[in-house]
């Protein structure tokens, strides 16, 4: 069987480099098929976060094959009499913190309630939010702590494993967002990766952003860790995803909390 390191090795270099080397191709094809079109007119970067994404996805498939990962129990989303209540745990545990949070931004000012929507907006946010809550923790939840963790906890101590997962979860996180290129050639694609991982290079914005996402991809590692299973941690990852949509939707900036 091959080191586990290896295969998430590969994984990681298959995933940026063809990430930024598929992009400048699907932008030519949008500009020749669909020229004018929406598609054809998102920003160049949004090609490369796309790419990075769809290949991120695509590479599940071989690293399941890589005998690593042959079925849901070895890579975390086994369901158990327990699953439902571990579940349940995290939703419940992720909104109530954000929750608290989302109490001291209104009582200190920096955010007002916006009471100003109809019932079909807050049933189309309802449907966005729940969706956007689902999709994206189970992706992630499968990838970072399933995959990523999975694959460093079978050679590395729990501490090690988790300390390089939450990293790539951070830096994954922290994709600047950077202004379109002048021109768009094949190599174009490596520049805009840079430039959009070139937040990592300033200290103001690093700190301490990429410090509360690394702490938040440890503390999903160790929930991981101590339930044994993703449910926990994909529970408390939607449970978060899920409010804070709806703390944006339900609220609005002060002239406070811009000043902040």
């Amino acid at each position: 069987m091959p080191n586990p390191t290896w295969v998430l090795g590969g994984y990681l270099l298959g995933v940026f480099l063809g990430g930024a080397l598929l992009a400048p191709w699907l932008w030519s094809l949008a500009q020749t098929l669909v020229p004018g079109s929406a598609l054809a007119q998102q920003p160049f970067r949004r090609y490369v976060d796309r790419s990075l994404l769809g290949l991120a996805i695509l590479g599940l498939w071989p690293m399941a094959r890589s005998g690593r990962f042959p079925d849901w129990r070895s890579v975390g989303f086994q369901w158990e009499p327990r699953s439902l209540r571990e579940l349940v745990l995290g939703l419940v545990g992720g909104m109530a913190s954000l929750a608290a949070v989302a109490t001291l931004a209104l009582g200190f000012g920096a955010r007002s309630w916006d009471p100003d929507h109809t019932s079909g907006q807050f049933l189309n946010h309802l449907v966005r939010a729940l969706g956007a809550a689902i999709a994206v923790s189970f992706l992630e939840e499968l990838l970072f702590r399933g995959m990523v963790f999975g694959s460093l906890r079978r050679r590395f101590s729990f501490v090690l494993s988790a300390i390089l997962s939450a990293g790539l979860f951070a830096v994954v996180h922290f994709f600047r967002r950077p202004e379109p290129p002048a021109s768009v050639g094949p190599w174009t694609g490596f520049e805009m990766l840079g430039r959009m991982l070139g937040g990592l290079a300033d200290g103001e914005a690093l700190f301490p952003g990429i410090l509360t996402l690394a702490l938040i991809g440890g503390l999903l590692a160790w929930c991981r860790e101590r339930s044994g299973s993703l449910w926990l941690p994909f529970g408390l990852h939607a449970g978060w995803i899920f409010w804070f949509k709806s703390y944006q939707f339900l609220t609005n900036a002060t002239a406070r909390g811009d000043r902040g």
